[in-house]
């Protein structure tokens, strides 16, 4: 169900565990976040959602039923300082962290090119925008779950974290999200034992604004991306949404590193 279904509609608990916990969506304003953080709620979690934008922030708060428990924290998920901030804010108000979906990124460079022709300023801004502001997320969430001795965390990575990726620009991005691939790995196996488990999800290509748009743009380009999924049609937020919970819940309480790939039969 999409998040402009979510108000007025009664809802069925899938995981009931998660109601009064505390949920993290990073990047929660649109797209996957929202989509993930509008499910939270549903299930009955106190949601907080973080991002740069606070005008789009006030926007994407209004999709919430008027009985969901979210707010939105001011945060720029590539600087360490300001995460510090976001954690011990959500701390002080909540006294708890036990889901967290690092979702938030999309601050690549700005030259969209092949490797040999990128900039260096271009590589570190991609990197810092998808791989260190999940390392960050994680280096200051983690001490919140450990102490409680609980907790799950799920990192973005993508179907380009798995495999290469051809066009300008998605060098820098695909190294990424393979990265997001061996922090996620090397955490989930260094605090298996803890309480707190790790893994990741790793997405197709996804029906965010962004891509709409773009699809809306190029018909060649809708009609490439569709057809590298055999199902034939990209997949939704909320799919992934779904599949974010799902990492989240009990049910998945042996998901521990591996990442669970939602792609519309992409790699298949």
């Amino acid at each position: 169900m999409s998040g402009g279904d979510l108000k007025g509609q009664r809802m069925v608990c899938r995981y009931p565990e998660m109601r009064g916990k505390v949920a993290l969506v990073t990047g929660g304003t649109s797209g996957i976040g929202l989509a993930t953080a509008q499910g939270f709620a549903r299930e009955g979690a106190t949601v907080v959602i973080t991002s740069r934008n606070e005008e789009r922030a006030q926007e994407a708060l209004k999709s919430f039923g008027k009985d969901a428990a979210a707010s939105w924290i001011g945060s720029d998920t590539s600087d360490g300082a300001s995460v510090a901030r976001l954690i011990g804010q959500i701390v002080e108000r909540h006294g708890r962290l036990d889901y967290a979906f690092n979702n938030g990124g999309g601050i690549g460079g700005e030259d969209i090119a092949l490797i040999g022709d990128m900039s260096e300023e271009s590589w570190r801004r991609t990197i810092d925008g998808y791989l260190t502001s999940v390392f960050l997320c994680m280096r200051h969430q983690l001490p919140v779950m450990l102490t409680a001795k609980s907790g799950v965390i799920v990192n973005m990575s993508s179907i380009y974290g798995l495999r290469g990726h051809s066009i300008p620009g998605g060098g820098a991005y695909a190294a990424a999200k393979h990265g997001v691939l061996g922090l996620t790995n090397s955490a989930a196996r260094q605090y298996a034992a803890s309480g707190v488990r790790i893994t990741a999800v790793t997405p197709g290509w996804v029906e965010t604004p962004p891509i709409v748009e773009w699809m809306k743009a190029d018909p060649k380009f809708a009609a490439t991306i569709t057809g590298m999924t055999p199902r034939g049609k990209i997949a939704s937020p909320d799919e992934v949404a779904n599949a974010v919970l799902f990492l989240c819940s009990g049910a998945a309480s042996a998901m521990i590193g591996s990442p669970l790939i939602v792609d519309g039969g992409f790699l298949s």
